[in-house]
């Protein structure tokens, strides 16, 4: 600070400096090098404490905020010049520009940057996002996706349309064939094409997946009828969560094996029923204690190997038909080893199943639901139970603002990208194209531009996403595809 305190302030006219006040202390901003300086002839030491007073004070200052831009922006020419990135990450003042971006864009009423954003903020934001976007290209492992995160919420907190920052989830869809015809699902009624992923598309996702923290083989399909699992799951580097999606059928000891041996994080196994009846009332097979077998067999080679992984969960598509069963499906649960149960409202997607929406049966619904958490609390099973119909209104969403659209990537088995899992618009192709073209495709730009607002999407507006949907509404739990008319 001595150093800094005894500079010679040249004067304005050989410089150009702005006088200032603040806290009672009068400084120079200097525009050329955007420092504040103190003037000449006050003790050094009552002066060092002096301008510390002034930081503190001008801090929540306009003027602060400029100099920070003019600080930010000299720091990134800097880095570029030098190709070096710890000219940005070593200063202070590229965290406390973008610490003011965020805080703005968080407490914003009008979500996004519009017409109505200050240019100061507009430019702040953008500056911080060409700084993010030159750390991610310069750096990389955890450094590099810490900064892909922090620049993915500010994009989607500034609702900015075209994005520097890559998806942070994402599904790949192995296929979109089944081996079941469950009665809740579309594949009872699908007359699309059906297809597998082909094997070579790994090499094309796997350096998304460098960027991730979730990677879930997911989709339309029963993702192991492939049989390029071990070689998907080795692409999948470890810092990921991966997790797969089955419905049981075609586990064996052997592929249980495989699944611990190759490192999957998380298998989700979806039964529906704690009984024999209704399992194939639900899912049109007769297999409810084959695959109840197959859980309890991967449970047992886990504790075998001493593996922790995949830690098994088991999901519950609660309707009219099956809501009686769900506290002795969580006990099922845990007979056979499990600690987890995810339990969620049927979406109705064709007239056929109308009359099976729990949003008929609301009051018995909730008496059910609070009964298997209170089983669950007993057996010490983590159960993710529906919100129940009686919610109050703050707790009837269980989040505010949809990131999909930032956050999350669907590459589907026919090779085209759809936003999220009940969006199945497609927004481009992504086998055999650059990954600009179709992250930033005009489509994904204006799903991004329009979201919530009257030019969204009629998926958007009939949303049933697990996680943005309120529970209360009647287009929250029916969702008719025109295709079950087919």
């Amino acid at each position: 600070m001595a150093g800094f305190i005894r500079q010679k302030i040249p004067t304005r006219a050989e410089r150009g400096f702005q006088q200032l006040t603040a806290g009672g202390r009068v400084v120079l901003l200097d525009r050329a090098s955007a420092r504040f300086l103190p003037l000449e002839g006050e003790d050094h030491e009552r002066e060092a404490s002096g301008i510390l007073s002034i930081l503190r004070t001008i801090k929540d200052s306009r003027v602060a905020q400029h100099w920070l831009v003019r600080q930010c922006r000299a720091l990134l020419d800097e880095a570029r010049l030098a190709d070096q990135p710890r000219a940005l990450t070593d200063a202070r003042a590229f965290y406390a520009l973008e610490r003011r971006v965020r805080e703005y864009l968080e407490t914003k009423p009008r979500w996004g940057i519009d017409e109505t954003t200050p240019a100061l903020e507009r430019d702040s934001f953008l500056l911080v996002r060409d700084m993010f976007d030159l750390l991610i290209r310069r750096t990389a492992g955890e450094e590099q996706r810490a900064h892909n995160r922090s620049l993915n919420r500010l994009e989607m907190l500034a609702k900015w349309p075209e994005l520097r920052s890559f998806p942070l989830r994402g599904y790949f869809e192995t296929t979109n064939r089944c081996n079941l015809r469950c009665r809740m699902c579309g594949q009872s009624f699908f007359r699309g094409e059906r297809v597998d992923m082909p094997r070579e598309a790994i090499a094309e996702a796997a350096p998304l997946f460098h960027l991730m923290d979730d990677v879930s083989i997911f989709g339309y399909g029963e993702a192991l009828l492939v049989d390029y699992i071990p070689e998907l799951l080795d692409a999948i580097p470890p810092h990921a969560n991966s997790w797969l999606v089955t419905n049981g059928l075609l586990m064996t000891p052997d592929r249980n094996r495989m699944l611990i041996a190759h490192g999957l994080k998380s298998l989700f196994v979806s039964i529906d029923a704690a009984s024999r009846e209704t399992y194939r009332f639900v899912r049109g097979a007769d297999a409810f204690e084959r695959v109840v077998a197959q859980v309890r067999d991967l449970e047992d080679q886990k504790r075998a190997l001493g593996s922790a992984t995949p830690r098994l969960t088991l999901t519950f598509v609660a309707m009219r038909r099956n809501i009686g069963e769900l506290p002795d499906f969580v006990r099922l649960a845990r007979r056979v080893g499990v600690d987890r149960v995810i339990a969620d409202y049927l979406i109705v997607y064709s007239e056929d199943m109308r009359e099976q929406s729990l949003f008929l049966d609301q009051e018995h619904s909730d008496r059910v639901v609070e009964e298997a958490v209170r089983v669950a609390r007993a057996e010490g099973l983590e159960l993710t139970a529906p919100i129940r119909f009686g919610a109050s209104v703050e707790r009837a969403v269980r989040k505010a603002r949809c990131a999909e659209p930032w956050e999350f990537i669907y590459l589907r088995a026919d090779g085209l990208v759809q936003p999220c899992c009940t969006n199945t618009d497609a927004m481009g192709r992504w086998t055999g194209g650059r990954f600009a073209e179709y992250w930033n495709s005009p489509d994904y730009q204006n799903l991004r531009r329009n979201l919530y607002t009257d030019r969204q999407s009629p998926w958007c507006r009939g949303c049933v996403h697990v996680c943005y949907r309120d529970v209360r509404r009647e287009s929250a739990h029916l969702h008719i595809m025109p295709e079950s008319a087919a």
